[in-house]
């Protein structure tokens, strides 16, 4: 799996690279509370999570589906997504979640 991070507070920026279970539980552990501080993890088949920084203890969870138009989001608190990201590990890969609501994409250029 792999990870990137950028972190607002600290301007630190990891582009996508290999990282283990324990490995990116301690990036997001350590990533800033601070808004739109954000961590993502990519699978094999170039899928992707990201957990956004939104307000105290409250992350904005996002699986971007562009090419068709559509993102999945929920809402969680700091352990719902230190879960999704063990099961994302577990599985090898970026499935949808309990809760997660299809939101559509604006378009560039409407």
């Amino acid at each position: 799996m792999k990870l990137f991070l950028y972190d607002i507070e600290t301007d630190e920026e990891i582009e996508p690279e290999e990282y283990a279970l324990d490995e990116a539980l301690d990036e997001f552990y350590y990533l800033s509370e601070e808004e739109d501080s954000f961590l993502g993890i990519i699978d094999d088949e170039d899928r992707c999570i990201q957990f956004l920084f939104v307000s105290d203890n409250k992350w904005l969870t996002d699986i971007p589906r562009v090419a068709e138009n559509y993102s999945l989001q929920k809402y969680a608190d700091y352990d719902e997504c230190v879960d999704m990201i063990k099961k994302v590990y577990e599985l090898k890969e970026i499935v949808q979640f309990s809760g997660m609501k299809k939101v559509e994409l604006r378009k560039i250029n409407d």
